[in-house]
């Protein structure tokens, strides 16, 4: 059987696979990426209708691979950020003009970033996508990985120097390697739906706290939001249960009408929520990236732009190897990414524990904490600029 010879074979055509093998090709290296979904014939996978929110600096980062001209028209710049708390006094606001930036950052439609990534990957000389196709197996020999690939078309066999697993929380990668995954579960599930509202949201996000948990509404196109409401896991049922309106008006009461009423919802999205994160993510001549390394809590928007930043700082690691499988270069990125690892999924699990506690007095030192947030300028921008993924 032939065996073809890469740089890179990336497991998994999420976002995170895609960005990786268009920054990877850009810098001249040659991939294979698999997806076990059928992009190319309509198949979502995690390309569905779920919102997702790009940072300012994942956004500096694209532009700097060429992919965001392709993106800019389907997204929405979020201009500002209001933070409360259900039930207390304090709140924060967050300006993009406070931070001299056109946006803290962008929302985007699942399906639109899927079909910009997928095609600009598929013009690229470099990169051989296969749809519909899946990891069967991995061997390290003679210091090369020899991958077994299942195609529409048969067994393939590619020798390359780094497997990547782009593939999710379930990652075969990871389970081939057999590395041991940590979970953190938080009896709670996202429900994510798109919202009209009575007034344009001009740019304004809204995040309130309350202690069942958080609700959140990201602008979109036109007079639509991106609601997002955690629900306790007890409670999940019931609101499965719930038609359009009782829908509207239960987020309406945790939320409250910023934006006047709520008009139309739209089918809703449910996901158990979970923390997860692998603590050894690199093997000789194997990484794990995004999901499949990391998963966090929605509440700070960080998910996505996590493993968008794992990419950033890998390309940053390779400018000037030509082993991309090398060990000293791996254990340098493992080492950074853990530390960066570490904070932000520490700085999202933390806001869940803080707002969360059913305490009164706790209820107000964080309406306190809210209100020293927005009357002190050097405090705000701190915060402002790690939401922002800028260093």
């Amino acid at each position: 059987m032939t065996v073809e010879k890469k740089d890179v074979f990336i497991s998994g055509g999420g976002p995170v696979g895609l960005i990786l093998a268009i920054g990877l090709a850009r810098a001249g290296k040659s991939v294979v990426l698999a997806e076990k979904n059928a992009f190319d014939q309509g198949e979502k996978g995690s390309f569905d209708g779920r919102v997702l929110a790009l940072t300012y600096g994942s956004v500096c980062f694209l532009e700097s691979l060429g992919i965001w001209s392709g993106l800019k028209s389907y997204t929405t710049p979020i201009e500002h950020v209001h933070v409360s708390q259900k039930g207390y006094l304090g709140l924060t606001h967050l300006h993009a003009a406070e931070m001299k930036v056109p946006a803290l950052g962008y929302s985007i439609t699942a399906s639109d970033l899927g079909n910009v990534l997928w095609q600009m990957a598929q013009g690229l000389d470099n990169v051989s996508l296969f749809s519909q196709s899946g990891l069967v197996d991995f061997q390290l020999k003679e210091n090369q990985q020899r991958v077994c690939l299942e195609t529409p078309d048969g067994q393939r066999n590619v020798e390359v120097n780094l497997v990547v697993g782009a593939d999710g929380t379930q990652s075969t990668v990871r389970q081939l390697l057999k590395l041991p995954i940590e979970v953190k579960d938080y009896q709670a599930f996202g429900v994510i739906a798109k919202i009209e509202t009575e007034k344009h949201p001009n740019g304004w996000a809204f995040e309130r706290f309350t202690e069942q948990g958080p609700v959140a509404l990201l602008p979109m196109h036109g007079h639509e939001s991106k609601a997002v409401w955690v629900v306790p896991a007890d409670e999940i049922d019931q609101v499965k249960a719930l038609d359009d309106e009782a829908f509207m008006q239960a987020f309406s009461q945790r939320m409250g009408e910023r934006l006047g009423a709520f008009f139309a919802v739209s089918d809703r999205v449910f996901y158990p929520l979970t923390e997860t994160y692998v603590p050894t993510f690199v093997k000789p001549r194997a990484v794990l990236m995004g999901n499949a390394s990391h998963t966090q809590h929605p509440v700070a928007a960080q998910g996505l732009n996590l493993g968008i930043s794992d990419i950033q700082a890998f390309l940053e690691q390779i400018q000037e190897a030509t082993d991309l499988g090398d060990w000293a270069l791996l254990s340098d990125y493992a080492e950074e990414r853990k530390e960066h690892h570490e904070k932000i999924m520490g700085l999202t699990d933390g806001l869940i524990q803080l707002f969360q506690t059913e305490s009164p007095a706790i209820g107000h030192m964080r309406g306190l904490g809210l209100m020293a947030m927005n009357a002190i300028p050097s405090l705000r921008k701190r915060f402002t600029k790690m939401t922002m993924g800028m260093k």
